[in-house]
């Protein structure tokens, strides 16, 4: 058995009870699904005999995603100004987060973090889905003329991994 060379796999062709031989297929480095998603593969069979006989087969390996990839924002501080009069379900800012793993694991959601206090959930509303955090209160200049808020974009992953922005 031959396979051809590559840089993740080698064959480990293992001997059993008389003449018969078992090809191992073996892993010699990591795989990431982000860099590269298939790998093809050529295995050949001979069979020693004279004259020569042998059998190519291509085997092609499908990698998964693991949740290895945590959400990145397109900026870590938002910085928004808006006048005291705007009205309820004015669009205060869009988030935007990231993630280049695939299926749930890529699929981000996102919340306010615990750390915000009672005025701001009462104040502003953020889509979970598309990240908008909307006006829902009324704001008072002279109450405070600075909000601040902390949220974060988690992913749907199994091992759930979150990043947090101001």
């Amino acid at each position: 058995y031959k396979l051809q060379p590559n840089e993740y796999f080698f064959l480990d062709v293992q001997t059993r009870s008389g003449s018969e031989m078992l090809p191992v297929l073996v892993l010699q480095r990591p795989l990431d699904r982000e860099k590269q998603s298939i790998h093809k593969l050529v295995l050949v069979a001979e069979d020693g005999g004279v004259p020569l006989r042998s059998g190519t087969v291509q085997v092609t390996i499908t990698v998964n995603d693991a949740n290895d990839n945590v959400p990145i924002f397109s900026q870590s501080v938002y910085r928004v100004s808006l006048l005291e009069s705007a009205p309820k379900g004015t669009l205060i800012v869009k988030l935007n987060a990231t993630d280049p793993d695939d299926g749930p694991n890529g699929e981000i959601m996102y919340s306010f973090t615990s750390h915000n206090s009672a005025r701001v959930r009462k104040l502003f509303d953020v889509n979970s889905k598309n990240g908008e955090i909307r006006l829902k209160g009324n704001l008072d200049y002279e109450e405070s003329s600075t909000v601040q808020m902390n949220v974060q974009a988690i992913d749907m992953g199994l091992n759930a991994m979150a990043v947090r922005c101001d």
